[in-house]
């Protein structure tokens, strides 16, 4: 079983049919089981989605397809231009969401009903009123531009560190092949991901909340029937407005005021001017020990919402931090393990070493791949503790992953293998049998087209990678495509094979850098995009959306983002002065920077030098074998005692706990995990009328008001350069409280 509460294969009926009341008659009692079978079988989902659909809405509509071109190539603009600051604020989704409402709204009452086109091609230009399925299609495109294209970070580092250019026509095709050739194998995914009931997507289930609230016109008499059983009288509308007026004006207290609120690191408070206490202290650049953060754009910036998430898997997620982050960390850190101490606590630099920052030009050769005997005369690379440990976390991840999916989800794969139907399908799986599926030979031709075009990337351009690599690396996303998707599909928090790409290539061609990211991008970037696809299929099959319409908004929504996105990034590296370095602050590029050490950790240097025999890091490769076998003793004990607390233990995702850090904030996480308990837990036993009713509307407005406001606070202030008057709250050196944080265990700050 999954850590999420989901129905055993072949007991649907056994474990989902409700409790009969003593009064009622065996007839009646019938009736309620099969009525209670003709919706979900999993709580969070009936609490969001209704067992029902229209198929006289209108769908791929003129008011949908313009929409939807407009806010994709808003948004991909808007979180392009903002991934290169110090603190990335991606505008998610939920924004077009919410301005796609009254802009559909608008054309339904603006355009006028005409047909326009020839033969079977005509179309009104207003159909009628805006319908929720519209909607759907607006979002699902923006959503596919709005997601970052990791091929950026490569064609960046390329500039900066390696001095490597490949204009626009090669940066173009490197993010279009990346982008598209994962939706190609997203074909294989329907039957396992997207039909299943117990593949649930947790945060399609706040996006779907709320197209269900705006679109919903709930006659009065069963708003009072409904208020009067329950208490609750407030309509979802109503109490969403609230909700998102609250965020909205809050917001501007972390995000403008008081930024201070972002993470409050109050430990740091009782000795400022102790290294030992900021370390332990700080929630930005330690430890985070007794941290919290009251700023919700910080939490949903690293995490999936912590309203949406059922608490078992946020339960899983927390005990991984816990063990890796407050457990394991320091044990290594004042231990002095790796020489830990000679470093700072939490970054994701490279050094000497002696604890100097790496100097990268003197181990390459004009070429830009690695001098061994200039390495040699220098210094092995050096990167922190915590960076270590997170590497270890990630392949521990990898390795239970695959023994878990072979465990707990093996029989059900097989058995989706041999049909794309089984027992398991749910009301709203035979509800998308009214609609045609997408052809098989779509995808096929899809990915045929983009191989074509990854081919001549690989070929044309300086690519550092041989032809039969992309082979490998597409072979390598395709074995790991099924159980990387199941757990994103439970948890909505998407592990990554990164490691493994960067680490086979590595193996291939050790010290050729620019290669290893070209190979990690099309190996891990193809299992992602194929999840996005699968993520966005299935709030289709929440929606009722034809599959064939959603397939092409999503292909169009990302291509146009791969234009708007490249283009923006030549803008901001042309026009900004020393753009990625601190002198450029907030400019500062953090995600970029965790792809530049990757390269040279895995590319430049290599598995083979960093993990060889007597290398301080050559333990780390068992991480890989641990995570292997940690799943077999748990299920082992499940299987003795299936209705015990072990049926929510899932290994691979306490694995995934730290899965964010580096370079998220350790803050973070506990303030999400008390959030999940009081919303998932408490009140959801307690208060299960109001859960049901409200807990998705309230996290579709806390996510939308803090998206407005950050725009508005962007464009009204600090784009003009207008700042808060200066005070103790928003000062440089208050903002964590813990000004040594960055320091190394000596008091020497060589790299922060």
């Amino acid at each position: 079983m999954s850590t999420l509460e989901k129905v055993p294969v072949g007991s649907v009926k056994e474990a989902f049919a409700s409790e009969p009341s003593l009064d009622q008659t065996d007839e009646e009692k019938l009736e309620a089981k099969i009525s209670h079978l003709e919706d979900s079988p999993i709580e969070e989902v009936r609490a969001s989605i209704p067992p029902t659909d229209d198929t006289s809405l209108p769908t791929a509509t003129f008011r949908a397809w313009f929409w939807g071109i407009v806010f994709s190539l808003a948004i991909s603009f808007t979180n392009q231009f903002f991934w290169f600051r110090a603190n990335p604020l991606t505008i998610k989704v939920i924004v077009v969401q919410l301005l796609a409402f009254p802009a559909g709204k608008l054309f339904e009452r603006m355009l006028p009903d005409v047909q326009i086109g020839f033969g079977n091609w005509k179309f009104s230009l207003n159909p009628g009123p805006f319908g929720v399925k519209e909607h759907t299609l607006i979002t699902v495109m923006a959503n596919a531009a709005a997601t970052s294209f990791d091929a950026i970070d490569i064609i960046v580092v390329q500039r900066i560190y390696y001095n490597q250019d490949w204009g626009f026509g090669g940066g173009l095709l490197l993010v279009l092949t990346t982008s598209l050739i994962g939706f190609g194998f997203a074909g294989i995914l329907r039957r396992f991901l997207v039909r299943p009931a117990s593949m649930v997507w947790p945060i399609n289930l706040v996006n779907a909340t709320l197209f269900h609230t705006l679109h919903k016109e709930t006659p009065k008499d069963v708003i009072d029937a409904v208020a009067k059983t329950t208490g609750l009288s407030m309509s979802r509308n109503k109490f969403f407005l609230i909700a998102f007026a609250g965020s909205f004006v809050w917001y501007f207290f972390p995000g403008f005021i008081i930024p201070v609120l972002t993470s409050i690191s109050w430990i740091c408070w009782i000795k400022k001017d102790s290294i030992l206490v900021s370390q332990l202290g700080s929630g930005l650049n330690g430890l985070g020990l007794g941290s919290f953060t009251l700023d919700w754009a910080t939490l949903s910036a690293w995490y999936p919402s912590a309203l949406a998430i059922p608490f078992s898997v946020e339960a899983n997620m927390f005990a991984g931090f816990v063990l890796f982050i407050y457990i394991l960390v320091p044990a290594v850190y004042y231990t002095n393990t790796w020489d830990a101490k000679l470093f700072p606590f939490y970054n994701t630099h490279q050094y000497d070493e002696f604890g100097n920052k790496f100097n990268r030009s003197r181990v390459l050769t004009p070429d830009q791949y690695l001098n061994v005997t200039a390495y040699e005369d220098y210094s092995p690379v050096r990167i922190t503790s915590f960076f270590i440990i997170c590497y270890g976390q990630g392949l521990a991840t990898l390795g239970a992953i695959i023994t878990h999916t072979l465990l707990y989800d093996g029989k059900d794969i097989w058995n989706r293998l041999k049909s794309a139907r089984q027992d398991t399908d749910d009301v709203h799986a035979r509800l998308m049998d009214n609609y045609k599926e997408v052809p098989g030979w779509w995808y096929l031709a899809l990915f045929v087209i983009t191989l074509g075009m990854a081919f001549a990337t690989v070929v044309c351009f300086p690519s550092d990678m041989p032809w039969w690599a992309l082979i490998v690396a597409l072979a390598l996303a395709f074995v790991w495509l099924v159980p990387m998707g199941i757990v994103t599909a439970i948890t909505s928090q998407a592990p990554t094979i990164s490691m493994i790409t960067e680490w086979v290539y590595g193996v291939i061609a050790p010290g050729h850098p620019i290669g290893n990211m070209i190979f990690k991008t099309y190996g891990y970037i193809t299992v992602r995009q194929a999840l996005l696809f699968a993520q966005d299929l299935k709030l289709g099959h929440y929606m009722k959306i034809p599959p064939r319409e959603m397939f092409i908004f999503q292909v169009v929504g990302t291509i146009l983002a791969s234009f708007v996105c490249l283009g923006t990034t030549d803008y901001l590296m042309n026009t900004i002065s020393n753009i990625c370095d601190s002198s450029a602050y907030p400019w500062t590029c953090p995600n970029m920077n965790l792809f530049g050490a990757s390269s040279v950790i895995w590319g430049l240097v290599g598995p083979d030098r960093f993990f060889h025999k007597g290398s301080l890091y050559e333990f780390l490769p068992y991480f890989l074998l641990i995570g292997f076998l940690l799943p077999i003793p748990v299920y082992i004990a499940y299987r003795l005692r299936p209705n015990s607390w072990l049926r929510h233990v899932s290994v691979p995702v306490i694995m995934m706990g730290p899965l964010p850090y580096p370079p998220a904030p350790t803050s973070a996480a506990p303030t999400w995990f008390v959030v999940g308990f009081i919303f998932n837990y408490f009140i959801k036993r307690r208060y299960v009328a109001w859960w049901k009713k409200y807990n998705y509307v309230l996290s579709a407005a806390l996510d939308s008001g803090v998206a407005v406001a950050a725009i508005v606070i962007f464009f009204a202030f600090h784009y003009s350069d207008i700042n808060f008057p200066e005070w103790w709250g928003n000062s440089s050196d208050s903002v964590d409280q813990c000004p040594l944080a960055t320091s190394n265990f000596y008091g020497f700050d060589a790299y922060a």
